[in-house]
């Protein structure tokens, strides 16, 4: 019984995952235990329990008296997280560039490369999900148990950070691209030093576009909810 609800606590934990980051859950409105468990058809209970998961990762946050809403990520939140994940992250790049990347990341960077001929043939999503898994396998292939054990337990607060590909234009998730094979080109060719510095660059050039974009956005309402003046 304890093993069927914790399979049924995962699959809405993978599920409601799924729904944050693909688009599909509106950010003004609550997560609502009995909705998400008819859409999904999963029990309340199983999702209740990936709800309090995803508030201890810092994806969601409970507001007293309104309910469940995914986290707003402020421009400090922001570069705080990208502060810590410029910190790991160029550890792990460093030390996977000091010896054979694992098989997850030559995986990787074979699919990067067969993209790269021609990025037009794939969509932003799917180019995306490639490089979620690039970062993901570049850890593993740091081959340090205590490092890549606090990125596991920040990555749902890193990817709800910059992980929102609905915004993207194709164009720039095609520039992204080029920059992961070309780190894992560095990586692959044994290059610490020029790894490392081609990872700081790409993540400080990600936090700006992620500080840009919640610019723009805050813009565009402001502009929107201003009152239209009277032409007459």
């Amino acid at each position: 019984m304890a093993d069927t609800f914790e399979f049924e606590s995962d699959r809405a934990y993978g599920r409601i995952v799924e729904l944050i980051f693909g688009g599909g859950a509106d950010p003004a409105k609550p997560l609502s235990e009995r909705k998400l468990a008819e859409r999904l058809g999963i029990g309340r209970m199983p999702v209740r329990e990936a709800l309090r998961k995803l508030e201890r990762e810092g994806v969601v946050e409970v507001k007293p008296a309104r309910g469940t809403f995914i986290r707003t990520v402020s421009a400090d939140d922001l570069s705080e997280v990208y502060e810590l994940r410029e910190a790991l992250e160029c550890l792990a790049t460093r030390r996977a560039a000091t010896h054979a990347p694992s098989p997850a990341l030559q995986n990787c960077g074979a699919r990067l490369r067969v993209m790269s001929r021609d990025p037009s043939a794939f969509t932003s999503r799917e180019i995306d999900d490639v490089g979620t898994e690039f970062h993901d396998a570049l850890i593993e292939s740091a081959g340090n148990a205590a490092l890549e054990e606090m990125v596991r337990f920040m990555r749902m607060r890193f990817r709800l950070a910059f992980h929102l590909p609905r915004y993207f234009a194709h164009e720039l998730v095609a520039e992204i691209l080029f920059e992961h094979l070309a780190l894992f080109e560095a990586i692959a060719d044994r290059a610490p030093d020029t790894a490392e510095e081609l990872m700081r660059a790409h993540l400080r050039r990600g936090l700006q576009i992620r500080l840009n974009l919640d610019r723009s956005a805050a813009n565009t309402k402001k502009s929107t909810s201003r009152p239209k003046e009277n032409s007459e």
